[in-house]
């Protein structure tokens, strides 16, 4: 684990932490600036916490577990692993994350879902602003995980990140508004081009020796 400090914009230090595991067949890179557990009413700031981080890897699957020792007298040997799988094409996603720990007598496993990166190429990263909460459940014992500006690299080699897809939207709503409004305007001005087009003139007129229109009336 590397942990750098960070300058927010309101100007106060922020701390970072970088989980690297590298190993011959399995290598993950996580980069996140909040990193937080909460569970049973507290909320432990994970950043701060001394870690060690190993990956491993299953077939097309890859996970990075993070070791945290002990947090507490009630969570002892504290684990926490983020699951991601590739497909044929060479497109990986994040999966699971799953929270194990024991008490000193009884070990407990929460799982939840881990979406947050969907079809990234093997050859990025994804990187992410927004905060992020994952749940975790298991019977009746929930917790939650938040991660905010955060970035991840699963199937990579390399303690570097490598350029990253963004989370965010690269056409924003209002661009979205303009593109509807342009493609309305377009086809009302295609129906009044082609109705205009339509209109036939008459093919007869009257002239002088024309027989005049007598409409019939009485007195």
């Amino acid at each position: 684990k590397a942990v750098v400090s960070t300058q927010s914009t309101g100007g106060s230090s922020n701390t970072a932490v970088v989980y690297d595991a590298q190993s011959d067949d399995c290598n993950a890179l996580f980069y996140t600036e909040r990193h937080e557990l909460r569970i049973g009413g507290s909320t432990v700031d994970l950043t701060s916490k001394s870690s060690n981080s190993s990956c491993s890897a299953d077939g097309t699957s890859r996970t990075l577990q993070i070791s945290f020792g002990e947090l507490s007298d009630e969570m002892k040997d504290v684990k926490l692993s983020y699951g991601f799988i590739v497909t044929d094409t060479g497109y990986w996603s994040s999966k699971a994350a799953t929270l194990t720990y024991t008490n000193g007598t009884t070990e407990t496993s929460l799982t939840g879902a881990f979406k947050v990166a969907y079809f990234i190429g093997t050859a990025f990263s994804f990187a992410c602003t927004p905060a992020y909460t994952i749940s975790l459940s298991s019977g009746n014992t929930s917790a939650a995980l938040v991660i905010e500006r955060y970035q991840i690299q699963a199937y990579m080699k390399g303690s570097v990140f490598v350029d990253e897809y963004q989370c965010i939207n690269y056409i924003s709503k209002g661009a979205w508004m303009g593109i509807f409004t342009g493609v309305l305007m377009i086809i009302v001005l295609v129906l009044s081009i082609m109705m205009l087009l339509s209109t036939t003139t008459p093919d007869r007129f009257e002239t002088s020796k024309s027989k005049c229109l007598i409409i019939p009336h009485e007195h």
